[in-house]
C-alpha cells in the first residue's frame, strides 16, 4: 500500500482497490473498482499509457480493456491523483513495483487488525513495513512477535493494548451486503415538450395526424384544442382525437411515456478463511443481482474463489501460492447493437398524444406504435427482444518461489484462463429497423496459457543497494469465434428464417518477452538509477529486441534543512515499448460509421475485426517527470502533500479500423502524441478526540495531437456516424469532430440564402474537439470516533460534445426547445447574403402557412446541422456520498471483529451546460465514442445501505 501521506495512503486505496482478471501476454484486463467500503466507482478513466486506447468503469465499477503484458494502465479518477499499474504477471501475484493495490477477494487474517490500527494512528512520515515483506518484528525482550496473532490494537493516552488470537488455527467468517435503489433524475434527461400533439402543418394550419398515418412529427395543434370521439380505435382506448366540438367532450390526454423505473441492486459476499502458522486456505463467494432501470429484467453475477498459500515463516524451501476462480455473469438487458440507445430514441420521439402503455400489438399482430414501421413502441422492444450476454471465466494460477540465498530468489508463475462470451440479439417481425425480424448469435471463446520465470536479486553494499529483476514470459493464446445471423422470419417466432449466414474465425498466437531491469540506489546522495531493456516477439507480428528504459529518482529533502519539510522527491523516466493488439478487436466503434443517425434503428455491431500478419507492433515512447513535496505544519497537526506530474508520450504505428475495398480492416494508420500534467494537493488535518479531516484536490489537463497519417487519406474516422464522426487528422487533436457546418465567407460570416436561412457548406468540416480544457476533483473525508463521512465532487471544464439527441428531438418536434421557439417570427439570422451584404431577411421558425418545408427545425433534415449540436461539455457532479458507523470499534468483544453499517448515495446532483448530459457514457457504449451523445444512457442515481460483518 502506498505511503504518500494520509490522503494518498487511504484515498488512493479507496479508489484503486481492484480485482483484476488478466489474460496475460495479450488479452483483457477486467475487474471492479470499489472504495474501501465496497461501493462501486463509476466513471474511472482507464487508459493504456502513451496511447488513445481507454475505457471507463460503468455504474457498477466494472471495466474491461484489451492490453498486453508490460502495458502501463493509467487509472484516473476525478478527485484523486492518477495511478499506474504495470500489466505483468503481478496481476496474478508476481513480484513487481506496481503502485496500485490489488483488492484480493480474501481478506487476510494476519493483516486486518494491524492495518486498521495503522489507519487510525499513523502519520505520513511513519514508515510502516508491508506485512507481505516483513512477517515478524521484535519486542523489547528481543523475541519476535507474530503479527498474524493480532486481533485488535487500542491506542490509549499512556498505553497500547493488544488483543490477539491464541490458538494455532485461526478462523475468519465474514458477510458483506449492500442494497441500493437506482433511479433516473429527470434533470439528467433531455427536456421534452408537453404541449403539442402529433401532426404537421396542413392547409396553413397545424393539423393532428394520428398514428395510423405513420406521422413522425409533433408539430400538430396544442393538445388542449383536441378531444376524443369515443369510437372504437386500436391506437387509443378513448377513441380518435378530433377538434374541440367534434367529439364526445372528453379532453385529450397528455400521456406520460417515461420507461424508467426505480430498480433494486443487491450484492452479497461471504467468505471463510482458515489460517495456521504455516498455511492459509480461503473460500470466497460473491453474488450480485441488478434490476435494469426499465423495470423489466434482472442481471446476475456469481463468482467463487478457492485459494491456498503457505506462509513465509514456514521455513519450507518452496513457497506456494495458488487459486482457482470461476465467475458467471448474465446480462438480460445489454446494450448490444445500441439497443438501449434506440430504446431511448423511440421513447423520446413518442408524441405526448400517444400512450405507449396501452398495448404493444394490434389485431393483425403488427406492432402498435405511434408511427408503424418508422418508430417502435419502446415497451414492444422491452417485451419482445431476445437480448442476452452470458460470460464465463475460469482462471487457475499456480505460483511457487525458490529461495537461492538471502538476497536472491526465483519465482515461477503458471496461469490458465478460459473466457467464453455469448451474445444473443433478437427482435421479431414488425420491429422498425428489422421489419422482417432479425437474430444474431455471437460466441467468442478464448483459451490462454501463460508462463513466467522471474529472478530477483537485492544486494546491499555498504550504504548502497543493487536490485536486479529479470523476467521471461511465454504466452499461447487461442481464439474461436462464430457469428450466426438470420432474418426474414415468417411469423413472430425466431424460427425458419428465409436467409441466414454464419462466419467463423480461428486464430492462435505465441508471444515471447524478456524484461531485464537494474536499479542502483546510492544512499550518500539519496538517488536511485534504473535501467532496463524489454524484448518482444510474436508469431503474428514483428519483433522488437531493443526497448530500453531509463529512470532516476532523487530525494532532495536530505539536502534542505527545513523543519517543516518531510519529503521532497524528483523523478524522471523515459521508456520505449510496444503494443501488440488483441486477436479479437473488441472496440466496435467503427460499425456505426457505415450508417447515418436516421438509420440507427438498423444498427448492428457485427463487423468484427481480427489481427493479421500485416499489422506491425505499435511503438510507444514515454517521457515523464514527477515532483512530490510532503510537509508538516502546526506541530504535526496538519500535513500537506503536493504532487506534480508531467508526461509526454508518443505512439507510432497506432492501429485503427480503416474502411478500404468496401470493408473495414485494421491498419497501422497514425502516429499520435499525448502530453499533459497533473497537479494534486492533499491535506490531512488531525485534531484531538479522534477527529480527522482530509480534503484533496486534483487538477489535470492533457492534449493529444496526430503527428502523421500513414496513408493517402487526409482523415481517418474511427467513431460516430458517416455524417458526423471522431477523426484522426494530421496536425489536429486526436478525435476531433467532423460534420456538417454552415457555409462561411473569408471573414467567417455565415452565408444566408434568399429565403433568410443559413446555407450548409457542401463539405464536412472540423466542428469540435472533445478534449476538456481541464478537470478538477474535490474530495473530503471526515473521521470522528465511530463515524466516517466522505463525499466526492467531479468537475470538468470544456470539452466539446456532439449532442445529436437534441438535434433529432428538435427535428421531430418533441423537444422543449422546439416548443419554445416554434412561435418565433420575424427573426433575422446574423450573416451575409451570397453577394456579401448584411442579411436583412426576417423568417418565421414554424409558421404553418409555410408548410413543413419552411419549418426551421425540419429544413436541415433528421440530424440537423452538426455544428448546431456542438455544446460545451462542462459539468459538475456530486459523484458519491458515504456515511458509516462502526458498531464494533473499541469493544472488547472477542467474537465480533467487525460490524459496520452505512448509507451511501451516488450521482445525487449533476449540473451541466445542457440538459441530458451523460458524461460517463459513450455512444453505443463503445470505448472510442466518448463525446458523442446520441440517446446515450443517462446518469443513474443510487441511494442504498450496507452492512459488513466479520467474526
Amino acid at each position: 500500500m502506498m505511503k504518500n501521506g494520509i490522503l494518498i495512503k487511504y484515498v488512493v486505496a479507496l479508489i484503486f482497490l481492484i480485482s483484476i482478471k488478466a489474460f496475460a501476454q495479450e488479452g483483457t484486463v477486467s475487474g471492479t473498482l470499489t472504495d474501501d467500503s465496497g461501493l462501486p466507482l463509476p466513471g474511472v478513466n482507464i487508459m493504456i499509457k502513451g496511447t488513445t486506447i481507454g475505457t471507463q468503469t460503468d455504474f457498477d465499477g466494472n471495466y474491461s480493456i484489451q492490453c498486453n503484458i508490460d502495458d502501463i494502465l493509467v487509472f484516473s479518477y476525478i478527485g484523486f491523483s492518477a495511478r499506474e499499474v504495470l500489466v505483468t504477471g503481478a496481476i496474478f501475484g508476481e513480484e513487481g513495483n506496481a503502485t496500485m493495490v490489488k483488492k484480493k477477494p480474501i481478506q487476510k487474517i494476519r493483516s486486518d487488525a494491524y492495518t486498521n490500527a495503522i489507519q487510525r494512528t499513523s502519520t505520513p512520515k511513519i514508515k510502516i513495513p508491508s506485512l507481505e515483506d516483513v512477517y515478524k518484528t521484535y519486542n523489547k525482550n528481543g523475541s519476535y512477535f507474530d503479527y498474524s496473532r493480532i486481533r485488535n490494537i487500542e491506542i490509549g493516552k499512556d498505553k497500547i493494548k493488544l488483543s490477539y488470537f491464541r490458538p494455532n488455527t485461526y478462523y475468519e467468517v465474514g458477510w458483506n451486503s449492500k442494497t441500493g435503489f437506482q433511479f433516473i433524475n429527470n434533470k439528467n434527461l433531455p427536456e421534452l415538450q408537453s404541449v403539442y400533439s402529433q401532426g404537421r402543418p396542413f392547409n396553413g394550419e397545424n393539423t393532428f395526424f394520428g398514428p395510423e398515418t405513420g406521422e413522425i412529427f409533433s408539430f400538430g395543434p396544442r393538445t388542449q384544442t383536441l378531444e376524443f370521439d369515443g369510437s372504437a380505435y386500436e391506437y387509443d382506448q378513448n377513441g380518435r382525437l378530433v377538434a374541440l366540438g367534434n367529439g364526445n367532450g372528453n379532453p385529450s390526454n397528455v400521456y406520460n411515456n417515461s420507461i424508467f423505473k426505480t430498480s433494486i441492486k443487491t450484492s452479497n459476499n461471504v467468505f471463510l478463511n482458515i489460517s495456521t502458522d504455516n498455511d492459509f486456505y480461503g473460500f470466497d463467494y460473491q453474488n450480485k443481482i441488478i434490476e435494469d432501470i426499465f423495470g423489466e429484467e434482472q442481471s446476475s453475477h456469481n463468482e467463487f474463489t478457492v485459494s491456498y498459500r503457505n506462509s513465509k515463516s514456514s521455513n519450507k524451501p518452496i513457497l506456494w501460492d495458488t487459486f482457482i476462480k470461476y465467475s458467471n455473469a448474465v446480462d438480460n438487458q445489454p446494450n448490444i447493437n445500441g439497443f438501449q440507445n434506440n430504446l431511448l430514441l423511440n421513447t423520446y420521439a413518442t408524441p405526448i398524444s400517444f400512450g405507449n402503455n396501452q398495448g404493444i400489438q394490434l389485431t393483425d399482430n403488427s406492432q402498435r406504435s405511434f408511427s408503424p414501421n418508422r418508430f417502435n413502441n419502446p415497451i414492444w422492444l422491452l417485451k419482445t427482444n431476445q437480448n442476452q450476454v452470458m460470460s464465463n471465466i475460469l482462471i487457475a494460477s499456480l505460483q511457487n518461489k525458490f529461495g537461492i540465498s538471502d538476497d536472491a530468489y526465483f519465482k515461477t508463475i503458471l496461469n490458465y484462463t478460459n473466457s467464453a462470451r455469448k451474445e444473443r440479439f433478437g427482435l421479431p417481425r414488425s420491429t422498425a429497423g428489422f421489419l422482417e425480424g432479425y437474430v444474431s448469435h455471437k460466441n467468442v471463446d478464448i483459451n490462454e496459457f501463460d508462463s513466467n520465470l522471474v529472478f530477483r536479486l537485492e544486494k546491499y553494499m555498504n550504504d548502497s543497494k543493487l536490485k536486479i529483476d529479470s523476467k521471461i514470459n511465454y504466452t499461447y493464446r487461442n481464439l474461436n469465434y462464430s457469428l450466426f445471423e438470420a432474418e426474414r422470419f415468417s411469423g413472430f417466432s425466431f424460427s425458419n428464417p428465409q436467409t441466414s449466414s454464419e462466419r467463423t474465425q480461428k486464430l492462435d498466437r505465441n508471444t515471447f518477452r524478456m524484461l531485464h531491469t537494474f536499479a542502483y540506489t546510492i544512499a550518500d546522495i539519496s538517488t536511485t538509477i534504473t535501467a532496463g531493456n524489454n524484448s518482444f516477439t510474436s508469431s503474428l507480428q514483428n519483433s522488437k529486441w531493443f526497448l530500453p528504459t531509463l529512470g532516476i529518482k532523487t530525494d532532495l529533502d536530505n539536502y534542505i534543512d527545513v523543519d517543516w519539510l518531510r519529503r521532497f522527491t524528483v523523478a524522471a523516466r523515459t521508456s520505449f515499448d510496444v503494443n501488440d493488439i488483441s486477436l479479437f478487436y473488441t472496440n466496435q466503434s467503427h460499425n456505426s460509421l457505415l450508417i447515418q443517425p436516421q438509420e440507427s434503428l438498423e444498427y448492428t455491431a457485427n463487423n468484427d475485426l481480427f489481427i493479421s500478419n500485416d499489422i506491425h507492433l505499435e511503438e510507444k515512447i514515454s517521457y515523464e517527470l514527477g515532483v512530490n513535496i510532503d510537509t508538516e505544519l502546526f506541530y504535526g497537526d496538519v500535513y500537506l502533500d503536493l504532487g506534480f506530474n508531467y508526461f509526454n508520450n508518443r505512439t507510432n504505428n497506432s492501429v485503427f479500423p480503416v474502411f478500404e475495398q468496401n470493408e473495414f480492416q485494421l491498419k497501422n494508420i497514425a502516429d499520435v502524441s499525448n502530453k499533459g500534467f497533473e497537479l494534486s494537493l492533499n491535506i490531512s488535518i488531525r485534531d484531538y478526540n479522534d477527529f480527522w479531516y482530509s480534503p484533496g484536490i486534483v487538477f489535470s489537463s492533457y492534449r493529444t495531437k496526430v503527428l502523421d497519417i500513414l496513408d493517402e487519406d487526409e482523415r481517418i474516422p474511427f467513431a460516430g456516424f458517416s455524417s458526423v464522426s471522431k477523426n484522426l487528422i494530421k496536425g489536429q487533436p486526436a478525435g476531433v469532430f467532423v460534420g456538417s457546418a454552415y457555409q462561411r465567407d473569408n471573414q467567417n460570416n455565415i452565408i444566408i440564402d434568399n429565403q433568410g436561412f443559413p446555407i450548409v457548406a457542401p463539405d464536412l468540416k472540423v466542428i469540435g474537439d472533445p478534449t476538456p480544457e481541464y478537470s478538477i476533483g474535490f474530495s473530503n473525508w471526515f473521521h470522528w470516533k465511530k463515524f466516517r463521512f466522505n463525499f466526492l465532487i467531479d468537475f470538468q471544464k470544456g470539452g466539446d460534445v456532439w449532442n445529436g439527441t437534441q438535434n433529432v428531438l428538435n427535428y421531430l418536434g418533441t423537444s422543449q426547445l422546439s416548443a419554445e421557439q416554434r412561435q418565433i417570427t420575424g427573426f433575422v439570422f446574423n450573416g451575409v447574403n451570397q453577394e456579401g451584404e448584411r442579411n436583412t431577411i426576417p423568417v418565421d421558425f414554424a409558421n404553418p402557412i409555410n408548410g413543413l418545408s419552411g419549418n426551421k427545425f425540419v429544413r436541415y433534415g433528421y440530424e440537423g446541422v452538426a455544428e448546431d449540436a456542438i455544446v460545451d461539455g462542462s459539468y459538475i457532479n456530486l459523484k458519491s456520498i458515504n456515511f458509516t458507523y462502526d458498531l464494533a470499534k473499541n469493544r472488547s468483544n472477542h467474537f465480533l471483529r467487525d460490524l459496520t453499517i452505512g448509507i451511501y448515495a451516488n450521482n445525487l446532483f449533476t449540473w451541466s451546460k445542457y440538459r441530458g448530459a451523460s458524461p460517463y457514457s459513450n455512444l453505443f457504449d463503445q470505448h472510442s465514442s466518448h463525446g458523442l451523445n446520441f440517446f446515450n444512457t443517462p446518469i443513474t442515481s443510487e441511494i442504498g445501505f450496507k452492512i459488513n460483518l466479520k467474526i
